[in-house]
């Protein structure tokens, strides 16, 4: 019997066992990130007193006896309300963002990701008997009128991202609502200074 064990550990041995790595996705804004990971979708709240993480285990395939994988490559998407992934290789002023990436993840380690605010913010909160149709902003000195939320609906809200006033470049955002009913808001959120970096701007409308 002892002769039989003694093959059969080794034959076990040889088959492998399923490892994991871990992904570790740090908030270090005040507002939420959303990202996906292997086809499913998370929610990461900011925090301004603290740095908020989540960790993803995925599946790094098999460890055998004399061999395993060094890494495998997971994609990601991620972004935030007041945060988008960079390429820091131009530097500043012409940062490239992007939203995808792909991860590198080892078998048995955790890869930190660490999320650090890039962008202001606008949110859009919706607390009407009215559909919001869209939200637009115009900057001081441009005539421009660039849409960046659509259709809200009555108890929904949306977000989006702007670029940051900084000492060398202060920004002036002028904001206008429009409603399913014909209403439009231009006056009450204009001349909106000085957003900076990881600073969301609440729009909030109850019923009027």
């Amino acid at each position: 019997m002892r002769k039989i064990l003694i093959p059969l550990l080794f034959i076990i041995f040889l088959a492998g066992c399923s490892t994991e790595g871990d992904i570790k996705i740090i908030n270090r804004t005040d507002h939420n990130l959303y990202f996906t990971i292997k086809g499913n979708d998370y929610i990461l709240e900011g925090s301004e007193t603290f740095n908020p993480n989540m960790t993803i285990s995925v599946s790094t395939g098999k460890q055998f006896l004399f061999y395993s994988e060094d890494y495998v490559e997971v994609d990601m998407h991620l972004e935030g309300e007041t945060f988008m992934m960079k390429d820091e290789f131009y530097g500043p002023p012409d940062w490239v963002y992007y939203t995808e990436t792909t991860l590198q993840a080892k078998p048995k380690e955790t890869l930190k990701v660490y999320c650090d605010p890039t962008h202001a913010g606008v949110k859009l909160v919706n607390n009407s008997a009215e559909d919001i149709l869209g939200l637009a902003y115009r900057t001081a000195g441009s005539d421009s009128l660039n849409y960046i939320i659509q259709s809200v609906a009555s108890g929904d809200s949306a977000w989006s991202r702007l670029k940051a006033s900084t000492d060398s470049d202060s920004i002036s955002y002028s904001f206008i609502i429009e409603f399913a009913n014909g209403f439009i808001d231009s006056t009450n959120y204009m001349n909106i200074d000085d957003l900076t970096v990881d600073e969301q701007l609440r729009i909030e409308f109850n019923n009027f």
